[in-house]
């Protein structure tokens, strides 16, 4: 090796050399005295320095790799370090790499108490004369290395670290005070882990795998000297894992090493000259870091989503930046939940759907009813930083890039950039849970006229640019209109159970449903099923008690959700009404080997009773078409085509948002649940997004998913709706009504304890115009509950035509 020279003035050196015999006595004192003696010697600041050693040396906490595997705890999807860095035990590493190391760097490890004095002393007389020559024993290196790589402070990495007389004689008293302390395989042990071996490898498991793709207790002579060629020298394996670089230098320390182990009697010569004789071999694997490097790019978006859990989750520290900081340190082995097939099943499903290159987004995540386990969350995007290549914005905000094809925000769980997409009449789920909830039977029936003129009004910019409006009037000066919905198509039908609305998907049905319970009611049950509104104005609406007036067009879904959300509330109604968070792990274990079983556990509550989650699964089985016992249908389902094929239990929901916003597939089984949408996260609310053509790929490619998820799982089911639940429990009739007056109908009603009052709007009916006709909902229902008079328009009035006798006879002459 090429020896290095200074230069020097002839009084520089007579300096030099006096200083080096004064350090050079002090340090053989030193040897031959107790430890006492060097305090003796050094200076009176110096002293203070060494009256206890540093918490980090005797109890290193370095900072280590947490690696993150898919379901199967095989399967590495990424992991998260500062420091590329896994501790292992000295009997995990092969004795030929301690052979190496011990050649290269202390071949009298085992001899001297944690300083070589005769080295130091002869390093320090060759220094003069213009060599450089190292003197630091295993011991002093494992202090230094521990030092700097604990420093919390740039000035402790400058103490660490500085080419100063009194660092080196602190880095000695620490050493020997350390010896006295640790075994020698203690150090041995710690060294092996602290060392820097390029390329971001630190320690030898770390820099086992990057070179060669093993672990260390499996590693050749050859490979063992290469890796103990790289402490002194990491920069001779730069570019190497690339293919690229000069390996010549790497070469000449491995080989020397190698030599060198044969002349202290390590190997035989023989064995020296066969690994000399060898290529370097390596077999780098890839060391990911952070979700950008995930090992197949579809699987960004969960790790992201993973992230972002840990962040957030207060197991982890005080703070977020804590806690992301034990997650990049603190060497955990995590086990996710993500199946790693069904996800790339998922994904390719979606790609064949949708190509990348589309601004519209076809996404889907599945969900396990009963843990929140998030087994995939797949969407036609390039999970990626580079965006260069992407296509032009369909919002026209060219300030920022689109994401498609790549992207890094988490279409699927959302956040202050893309808060959601219209949920569309998947929401009428909220609705039907809270009308289940008060009471309100399956066997509840509720007109279905194709527009019906809802008792939400409308006023000022929002009445002139809406489309949906009728019915208006003029009061205290301000004009008015009533919100009135229609049915897609405008069909119509006679009063409709609940299984029919739901089925059906009428509009006009669940908008006087939710007047019956509420926008309040149907708002906490869309939260306790697990959706957050983040951002969102009914949040406000509800804290300040204006929803129920404001919000009338909750039930048909204007509102933004996430897919990840929308597969955790209908989970919640697939798993008995048991709401459990989305939860991304299955088992977390520290470096220490400890499970962090607590932060792991699924967090889960009682959402609804059992029997009005089973009674809403019972409407939702008639959407695709499962006319299963205890369940009702009536007409076709909205889904029933696609879910045909589909030979499990099966409940969902499809919903399209106002003028083709978004559109979505919910499905469910016992044990897995899918939501399958398509969007434009450009633009959120940008009408026509979906297709027709999309609205087909979201039900295929949602039922596709959904019967991947369940392939391996066992058949389950659910029990019928109880009696209680489809024909309800201390009803009350509600008195027939019948072309009268409508205040003498209000009034019938109001007597038999229901909460009577005339609905807006007019209706198609045999009666006369401006004549009651009958009651929203009809039947029964529970006492006190709110009972609308509907009002004819006469459209079906027939004049009765007088008998021919009667008109013919003359006056007086009748019989």
């Amino acid at each position: 090796m090429e020896t290095l020279k200074r230069d020097r003035s002839p009084l520089g050196d007579a300096v030099a050399l006096l200083v080096c015999g004064v350090l050079a006595g002090i340090l053989a004192a030193a040897a031959a005295f107790p430890l006492a003696g060097l305090f003796g010697m050094a200076a009176e600041n110096s002293i203070q320095s060494f009256e206890s050693l540093p918490t980090e040396l005797t109890k290193p906490a370095l900072p280590q790799t947490s690696y993150v595997y898919a379901s199967d705890g095989e399967t590495l999807i990424t992991s998260f370090f500062e420091e590329n860095r896994r501790e292992v035990a000295l009997d995990e590493v092969s004795p030929l790499m301690v052979e190496a190391l011990l050649a290269a760097e202390d071949s009298k490890f085992y001899e001297h108490n944690g300083v070589d004095w005769a080295g130091i002393i002869r390093a320090a007389v060759a220094n003069q004369g213009g060599d450089s020559q190292g003197a630091s024993t295993l011991t002093m290196q494992f202090v230094r290395n521990t030092l700097i790589y604990s420093a919390s402070t740039i000035d402790e990495v400058i103490a660490a670290s500085e080419d100063t007389y009194e660092r080196k004689l602190r880095e000695a008293r620490y050493a020997m005070a350390i010896e006295e302390s640790m075994s020698k395989e203690d150090i041995l042990e710690g060294y092996l882990n602290v060392i820097y071996l390029g390329n971001q490898a630190y320690g030898v498991h770390a820099g086992s795998y990057s070179y060669f793709n093993k672990p260390p207790s499996e590693l050749t002579l050859a490979e063992a000297a290469t890796l103990a060629s790289l402490p002194k020298f990491p920069s001779y394996a730069d570019g190497l894992l690339d293919g690229e670089g000069d390996d010549s230098q790497i070469l000449d320390r491995r080989n020397w090493v190698l030599q060198r182990m044969a002349d202290l009697g390590s190997i035989s010569q023989a064995e020296a000259d066969e690994a000399i004789a060898l290529p370097l071999g390596l077999n780098p694997r890839p060391e990911r870091n952070e979700c950008v490097d995930v090992a197949t790019s579809n699987w960004g978006f969960f790790c992201d989503y993973f992230r972002e859990w840990w962040a957030a989750n207060p197991a982890f520290g005080e703070t977020e930046r804590e806690r992301i900081s034990l997650l990049n340190r603190g060497g955990f082995r995590i086990v996710t939940s993500l199946d790693a097939e069904l996800q790339n099943e998922a994904s390719e499903e979606l790609a064949d759907e949708v190509d990348v290159d589309s601004p519209e987004a076809l996404g889907s995540v599945t969900i396990t009813p009963g843990t929140g386990y998030v087994r995939a969350m797949a969407v036609n995007r390039n999970y990626s930083l580079d965006q260069t290549d992407n296509g032009p914005r369909t919002d026209g905000d060219d300030s920022k890039p689109s994401n498609y094809p790549a992207t890094t925000i988490p279409l699927l769980s959302g956040n202050e950039e893309v808060n959601g997409y219209p949920g569309g009449s998947t929401f009428k789920m909220f609705t039907m849970l809270a009308a289940l909830d008060k009471g309100w039977p399956l066997e509840t029936r509720i007109p279905s006229p194709g527009q019906y003129a809802s008792q939400y009004l409308m006023s000022g910019s929002a009445l002139d640019d809406s489309t949906s409006d009728c019915q208006h009037f003029t009061r205290d000066g301000e004009r008015y209109g009533h919100w009135c919905p229609k049915n897609d198509g405008s069909w119509s039908s006679a009063p409709l159970n609940m299984w029919g609305m739901f089925g059906r998907s009428s509009n006009t049905a669940f908008v006087r449903l939710q007047e019956m319970v509420g926008v309040s009611a149907a708002y906490e049950a869309a939260v306790a099923s697990g959706v957050d509104f983040y951002n969102s104005p009914l949040n406000e609406a509800y804290e300040n008690g204006t929803i129920d007036e404001s919000q009338g067009t909750f039930t048909l879904g204007l509102h933004s959700t996430t897919p990840l959300e929308m597969a955790e509330a209908y989970a919640t109604v697939a798993a008995g009404g048991l709401h459990c968070e989305p939860l991304p792990v299955v088992q977390i274990v520290g470096a220490d080997g400890a499970e962090w079983t607590e932060a792991a556990a699924p967090q889960c509550d009682q959402a609804f009773p059992e029997e009005v989650a089973y009674a809403a699964v019972s409407a939702g089985r008639c959407v695709v078409g499962q006319n299963a016992e205890g369940t009702q249908c009536s007409g076709n389902g909205t889904a029933a085509a696609a879910a045909s094929g589909f030979d499990r239990p099966l409940f969902g929901k499809t919903g399209t948002a106002d003028s083709n916003r978004s559109y979505w597939f919910i499905g469910a089984t016992p044990n897995a649940a899918t939501a399958t949408f398509v969007g434009d996260p450009d633009a959120t609310h940008r009408e026509n997004v979906a297709t027709q053509s999309l609205k087909t790929s979201v039900k295929e490619a949602g039922i596709a998913i959904l019967k991947d998820a369940v392939r391996d799982l066992e058949e389950e089911g659910w029990p019928k709706p109880s009696d209680a639940m489809v024909n309800g429990e201390n009803l009350t009739s509600i008195p027939s009504i019948s072309c009268m007056d409508p205040d003498d109908a209000r009034s019938r009603v109001a007597s038999a304890g229901f909460d009577a009052s005339i609905a807006s709007g007019r209706f198609d009916s045999d009666c006369k115009e401006g004549e009651a006709f009958g009651t929203s909902p009809t039947g029964s229902a529970p006492d006190g509950a709110p009972v609308y008079i509907l009002v004819s328009n006469g459209s079906g009035y027939e004049e009765e035509e007088p008998d021919e006798d009667e008109s013919s006879s003359p006056p007086g002459n009748r019989d």
